[in-house]
């Protein structure tokens, strides 16, 4: 029970963790923890260091580990829902400690509220995964409250890398949660950062390879000359590594070179979404059309890419099909498509049908120029939406083909009947049927306009 117990614990964890035996480490260094918060107090910088060092074989090794904490241990073993309790748990303890020590402002304080974060939202709790990037923010210095405050926070002062990725996830959460408002505050702070911050990003990356390059230089020249006298290696030592301007410790959420642009694109989106459920269309209108620019250019990237010799090619986070993750080439049709729909929806609460025909009619074309693609549910929307749009221009025969199809699409893609969506667009296709037999009269002002977004969708 007394402190140097637990330290001897730790180094035989250690011992244990070397040799790949993760679940007899965790359970040393589980007893290492109990011993000094018995001893120490709960709020002893001890504590924190070795629960988080606990932490991080859950986080590298949770799935070899049968033995859970406390509040996890009914759970079965190895299941992924019970690591990730078992890491929340294990860094929320060591939260308190940490703050202890270092203080409410610190960017090792930071950090682990981005963990503790990322883990409620592979949770799937989004509200408790806000509070934790806010108090995220909090730490690094960041304002997090209101636009005022956030109205001169963009001056010379660095931003941590880490800033830049969690207003990226606080914008995605609001939107999420339909708090069009503080999508707003978000968003605008989030895409200021994100263009602030590329060149330094991409120059980072530059160097990063630069210096890989060089290493691997190094190395060749040293086999190469390896019968050279030591004298002469003497007079010429090694030139020091390059120096990156990026820390090696990095967050689940921090934003990379591969990922720069989708968070953009993401944002961008979600600005769109905001403007226009507030019926601020214009604003609506341009984050949507900068988005589809963007979602262009990707494309064309991806298709580049594509175009190149690759042994193991990405693919797209945007969707999967059947469970399978979706080709790159399909991901970029998708959001394209996505950017198409949103724009389309502006114009069409706008009641501008024609601009708004002009995005729903190519986004159709594009899904339906693919199998990956032409029987997705996104397929199903831009349908739902082109039969509504068809609806309040009278063309009711065209209006009710489009319905039909999104019905059809719907059953294929296991959608219930009585889904709230599914009703909505029955609706409307019984609407149009019955106009189309009185002859063409004018439908009512009251239809609802198509809101149809699936989990998967930004």
């Amino acid at each position: 029970s007394h402190p140097v117990a637990a330290s001897t614990l730790v180094q035989i964890g250690k011992h244990l963790y070397e040799m790949r035996e993760y679940d007899a480490a965790a359970r040393e260094i589980r007893r290492a923890v109990e011993i000094l918060r018995n001893a120490l107090g709960g709020n002893h910088p001890q504590v924190g260091k070795t629960t988080l060092l606990l932490a991080s074989i859950y986080e590298r090794h949770g799935g070899g580990i049968t033995s859970s904490p406390a509040n996890a241990a009914s759970s079965s073993p190895g299941d992924d829902g019970t690591r990730v309790d078992a890491e929340l748990e294990l860094y929320v303890d060591a939260l308190e400690p940490l703050k202890a020590t270092l203080g409410e402002v610190h960017p090792e304080v930071g950090f682990l509220y981005i963990k503790i974060g990322y883990l409620y939202g592979k949770k799937g709790d989004l509200n408790l995964s806000l509070l934790a990037y806010k108090a995220a923010l909090k730490a690094y210095g960041e304002p997090s409250g209101t636009e005022s405050s956030m109205a001169g926070s963009g001056g010379g002062n660095q931003i941590h890398p880490e800033v830049v990725s969690i207003w990226v996830q606080v914008t995605e959460h609001l939107t999420s949660l339909k708090s069009w408002h503080e999508v707003l505050v978000a968003g605008r702070r989030a895409l200021f950062l994100l263009r602030r911050s590329k060149n330094t990003l991409f120059q980072g990356a530059r160097l990063t390879m630069a210096a890989s390059n060089s290493s691997s230089c190094a190395c060749a020249s040293t086999a190469s000359n390896s019968g050279a006298s030591s004298a002469s290696s003497q007079q010429h030592p090694p030139a020091a590594p390059v120096a990156t301007a990026r820390s090696s410790k990095q967050s689940h959420i921090q934003i990379t070179c591969d990922t720069y642009y989708d968070s953009l694109f993401s944002t961008l989106q979600c600005l769109g979404q905001a403007h226009t459920s507030l019926s601020d269309y214009p604003l609506a209108r341009d984050a949507c059309s900068e988005s589809l620019r963007l979602a262009w250019e990707m494309a064309l990237s991806s298709h580049r890419a594509a175009s190149a010799p690759a042994t193991t090619p990405p693919t797209s986070s945007l969707g999967k099909k059947n469970g399978r993750e979706l080709p790159p080439l399909a991901g970029s049709v998708l959001r394209i498509v996505r950017a198409l729909k949103r724009l389309g929806k502006a114009h069409l609460l706008e009641q501008r049908y024609a601009p708004a025909l002009e995005c729903f009619l190519p986004g159709l074309e594009l899904l339906r120029s693919s199998p990956e693609t032409e029987s997705t549910l996104d397929c199903a929307s831009v349908l739902g939406s082109l039969g509504f749009l068809y609806l309040k221009l009278k063309k009711f025969t065209e209006s009710s083909n489009f319905l039909r199809e999104c019905l059809r699409s719907y059953r294929k893609n296991g959608v219930d009947k009585n889904d709230r969506e599914t009703r909505k667009v029955q609706a409307w296709l019984e609407m149009a049927e019955s106009r189309e037999e009185d002859g063409g009269v004018t439908p009512p002002s009251f239809l609802e306009i198509p809101t149809i977004v699936f989990h998967d969708e930004i």
